[in-house]
């Protein structure tokens, strides 16, 4: 589970911005909460508007990037050591492709020249199995000028280890670590998980492993986690895919003498009770999306995810994106602790009756050309009133009452002057 996460000097991002997903003391949808042990009460889906340009999709490509960096040097370990096992419950290969083609060394923040020798800062606090952690980085190009790991338990924190351009100090339950061999392109939480199985490191991989980014830019990936797991669970699939309101009774992929894949058919259930089959090329692209996003959303959800997806509204009617959400807070689906966070344009969703207040946020630049990212709640109006939860909260966004205004702040002049 995601309490929050920070970051700075980071694309559109010049300052410090944190996205938090521990609610807030207001009665909305209570019984959405996910409830943990030491009885916080933290959000099952975060939703990001705002213009484009905006700085939304900067908050989800950020996390991802931190998880690429913890991610990178094991699986490309992994990766040449034992090519087609699984880590986790993937197949190490497919891990390895779903890595993002993003740099921390061109991700700086380019409006002022002097924040090309800043550091780039990553602050992410989650909780593991009864554990909860708060990772930090920094790194100035690619090397990691500072790491620090805490844990806390009972409410006890332990300093895990910490790093910074003077050295490093590892905790007793880390002291049979070799450093010797460490770059300083080398995360050390990396490092420890490579070589030793060490319980208080395992734990937090474990999380980054548990973060699933669904990018619809690489679609013959995406095909290949669709097809595995629609098998596995296809009926279920199915029945979701009706409540939604779309006639799909089978999914039938068929193979190739090689293996590969030939053809995807896809079965409607017409009024007339009849049934017809059509390619799956053949369908829109909206039910394409859906039937492809369905199975990796059902069965992270089993394994506590949290899953990260940039314009999940995109060829989705609005109806089917809020079905969407509600897999998230839907305690009768949800019954763990997975999480969502996505950008959207779609206004329709932007409502008291989807939304707790803390849950829709707002990524906009300000007057001094950096993003900014706030949630509803914490906005403050003219004269200091709080949002209140009976507004109608997508037409005060559209009149720009929330800051994030979705609308050009000037029109071009397209006439040529005589």
């Amino acid at each position: 589970m995601i309490y929050e996460f920070s970051f700075e000097n980071y694309r559109s991002y010049r300052n410090e911005a944190t996205i938090g997903f521990l609610a807030k003391p207001i009665s909305e949808f209570e019984d959405t909460l996910i409830r943990t042990k030491g009885e916080d009460a933290l959000l099952p889906v975060c939703a990001i508007y705002g213009p484009n340009g905006g700085g939304k999709s900067s908050v989800i490509m950020a996390i991802e990037e931190l998880r690429q960096i913890v991610m990178q040097p094991l699986l490309q370990l992994a990766f040449m050591k034992k090519k087609n096992e699984e880590l986790g419950d993937a197949p190490i290969e497919q891990l390895k492709d779903g890595l993002a083609d993003i740099h921390i060394t061109s991700s700086y923040y380019k409006w002022d020249k002097e924040y090309a020798d800043k550091p780039t800062k990553f602050n992410i606090l989650f909780q593991i199995d009864d554990y909860k952690y708060r990772y930090e980085l920094e790194l100035k190009k690619e090397d990691i000028i500072v790491e620090n790991l805490y844990m806390e338990k009972d409410g006890c924190i332990e300093v895990i280890f910490e790093r910074d351009e003077e050295g490093v100090f590892l905790c007793d339950k880390l002291e049979s670590v070799d450093m010797e061999n460490i770059n300083e392109s080398l995360p050390i939480l990396s490092y420890i998980a490579m070589f030793k199985n060490i319980d208080i490191i395992d734990r937090v991989f474990k999380f980054f492993m548990q973060i699933k980014v669904l990018n619809y830019d690489k679609p013959n990936m995406d095909r290949k986690i669709f097809v595995k797991q629609i098998e596995k669970d296809k009926k279920r699939v199915c029945s979701v895919l009706q409540s939604m309101g779309i006639d799909i009774c089978d999914i039938e992929v068929v193979y190739d003498d090689d293996g590969s894949i030939k053809e995807i058919y896809t079965t409607h259930l017409l009024s007339s009770g009849e049934t017809t089959k059509l390619c799956l090329s053949e369908e829109s692209g909206g039910t394409k999306k859906i039937i492809s996003i369905i199975p990796i959303l059902l069965k992270g959800i089993e394994q506590n995810c949290l899953f990260l997806i940039d314009e999940l509204d995109a060829k989705l009617h609005p109806l089917l994106l809020r079905r969407i959400i509600e897999l998230f807070t839907d305690k009768r689906i949800n019954k763990g602790t997975a999480q969502l966070l996505f950008t959207s344009h779609d206004l329709t969703t932007m409502s008291k009756d989807v939304f707790r207040r803390d849950e829709i946020w707002f990524s906009a630049i300000n007057a001094y050309e950096e993003s900014v990212l706030y949630s509803l709640v914490d906005f403050r109006k003219e004269g200091g009133n709080k949002p209140r939860n009976d507004e109608n909260y997508s037409k005060q966004y559209l009149e720009g009452r929330y800051g994030a205004d979705p609308y050009f702040k000037k029109l071009v002049n397209w006439e040529v002057p005589e």
